[in-house]
């Protein structure tokens, strides 16, 4: 390992590498909502046309919404000396908050031996995918769980085969299916989902003694008519063997209840005894036997046990299987941030939107710009432009669009003369007017123009949206005089096979048929004023220059050839 003294371990650097240049190309590919950690390397060359490097700088690195660098020289303002070491990295982290494909740009200013502060680009690509991280847990999965609504999420069953399930889905709507359908959440919010599977399905019925009320009772006392209130209590017997047995009411006026919770087991048989307690009670021997009855599993109300007359209640409740999965787990429901507004100035060349403390990145004709993640963005390109808002749950809102207009200063048409003394604007960007001597020429609006007369020649360009681009001049001799008063016309335009020339000078000597880059396709002698026919049949549909010349001069028309 080649050792980089002074900088800190914030980055791995690929030492594999040894040809100048950045690596990779191709950054892995990272997630929306998802942690992203990759490096890049830099191997810097030594020289350039045998002038040594002194110094390069990192100015920026163009990154997507939600992530950051660091280069493992901060300390040092991220200069590296290729004179020390080669080599450098610089670490790429954070969130992503937007998917798409990004050219992430590289800015570095160099520093040669003889010259300082020349700036470079290089590139890699990235590409951001949306969020398909599963939320997952015991009974089920999530592909969805957290986004923004409408929401749709897809639910994975992680016990197949069992015998029955549940699904709450905590958004109104249930399901007894294995493999439920996806479910769509509409508002933001939090949304909890119970799931529960069964392996499982017998149930368990339940039967409970809930009271037991003595209504009366009568010949208590071994036989003797009673001179105190009784002291009664109950047994159950279950399969003739003591279940249960209640308290004693001691000297109590009937009737007299007790409140049980003694569960029955409906394949069992029961039986309920009254007693009466001489408990304390001098001579008067044992406690007194009042009578039994079968105990019914559906209650019984005034019924005589013996001489007492009881009533008493018996609940019943099914007990489902427990089920062998049970599982909860939460859906995450986001809201939009609000839709920013954009601002176009045409003044300092910026579109803008108010900070709301989102996240923003710039498009410009559908296109992320790389880099342009500040609420400003300066103008260098007519065209439109839109901003895209990413709140912290990553939900994104689309600007309006605003139609930027942007004349560029430094463009002038290029003008050049061809061997026919012809002009031609060989980078025109919108359309044409070409003038003589300041004056609009009619009609010319070619991307070569015949020059009829001397003078001082330019044109102006006019682009899509409206910027107008003149050119510098040209002077142009054609002869040593202009004539002011030609008296000519073309018919007719368009034109078939045949042209029409009517000439009423005596100085015109010779007429040509000329294409738009000049060259000359039909040209003939004139013998006589008046009118001459001129045959277009060799020529295909177009445009075309007329150009009469006399001993000192030409005067060009506009033709069009439509057969």
């Amino acid at each position: 390992m080649i050792p980089v003294f002074g900088m800190t371990q914030v980055c791995t650097i690929d030492y594999s590498q040894t040809t100048p240049g950045i690596y990779p190309d191709t950054m892995p590919t990272g997630y929306v909502g998802a942690a992203y950690n990759e490096d890049i390397t830099f191997v810097m060359p030594l020289d350039t046309s045998g002038f040594p490097f002194l110094n390069f700088h990192i100015l920026s690195i163009a990154l997507p919404v939600g992530l950051t660098w660091e280069c493992n020289n901060s300390a040092s303002n991220c200069d590296y000396d290729p004179a020390v070491s080669q080599y450098g990295c610089v670490n790429i982290q954070g969130t992503p908050l937007l998917a798409g494909q990004y050219q992430v740009d590289v800015t570095v200013i160099a520093d040669l031996s003889i010259a300082s502060g020349l700036p470079s680009s290089f590139s890699v690509f990235l590409e951001i995918l949306p969020s398909n991280v599963p939320v997952s847990n015991t009974g089920f999965s999530m592909v969805g769980a957290t986004g923004c609504f409408p929401q749709t999420v897809d639910f994975a069953n992680n016990n197949p085969g069992l015998l029955a399930y549940t699904w709450d889905f905590g958004n109104g709507n249930y399901s007894s299916a294995e493999n439920p359908s996806p479910q769509i959440y509409s508002t933001p919010g939090d949304y909890i989902v119970n799931y529960q599977a069964w392996d499982n399905l017998d149930t368990l019925d339940v039967y409970t003694l809930t009271n037991v009320t003595i209504q009366s009772m009568s010949n208590y006392g071994g036989g003797f008519p009673a001179f105190e209130n009784p002291d009664p209590y109950f047994i159950i017997y279950e399969n003739a063997a003591v279940y249960n047995q209640s308290g004693v009411y001691a000297d109590t006026f009937l009737p007299v209840g007790w409140n049980t919770s003694i569960l029955l087991d409906p394949l069992q048989s029961y039986t309920i005894e009254i007693w009466e307690s001489d408990a304390g009670e001098i001579g008067f021997g044992a406690d007194d036997f009042m009578g039994s009855a079968p105990l019914s599993l559906s209650g019984c109300i005034g019924c005589a046990v013996g001489t007492s007359v009881i009533d008493y209640t018996v609940s019943y409740q099914q007990i489902l299987p427990t089920p062998s999965v049970i599982s909860v787990d939460t859906v995450h429901v986001n809201g939009y941030p609000i839709a920013p507004s954009v601002t176009w100035d045409s003044i300092p060349h910026t579109v803008w939107v108010n900070d709301m403390g989102y996240s923003y990145q710039w498009y410009f004709n559908g296109s992320p710009i790389a880099g342009a993640t500040d609420t400003s963005h300066v103008v260098m390109n007519s065209g439109e432009y839109y901003i895209v808002a990413v709140n912290a749950s990553g939900c994104v809102a689309f600007s309006d669009t605003a139609m930027a207009i942007f004349c560029d200063p430094a463009y002038i048409p290029n003008v050049q003369v061809n061997g026919d003394s012809n002009l031609i604007v060989t980078d025109p960007i919108g359309d044409i007017q070409w003038y003589v001597n300041g004056v609009a020429i009619p009609n010319d609006t070619l991307q070569v123009c015949v020059p009829g007369i001397a003078g001082t020649y330019h044109v102006e360009v006019i682009d899509d949206f409206g910027c107008v681009y003149a050119s510098t001049d040209q002077n142009v001799t054609v002869g040593f005089e202009a004539i002011s008063n030609l008296d000519w016309n073309i018919y007719p335009n368009p034109a078939n096979n045949e042209l029409m020339v009517e000439i009423e000078s005596d100085e015109v000597s010779s007429i040509d048929i000329l294409d738009l880059a000049g060259r000359i396709l039909i040209s003939r002698y004139l013998d006589k004023k008046g009118t001459n026919v001129i045959n277009l049949s060799q020529i295909i549909d177009g445009t075309y220059i007329v150009r009469v010349n006399t001993n000192s001069n030409s005067f060009t028309k506009k033709l069009i050839v439509h057969k």
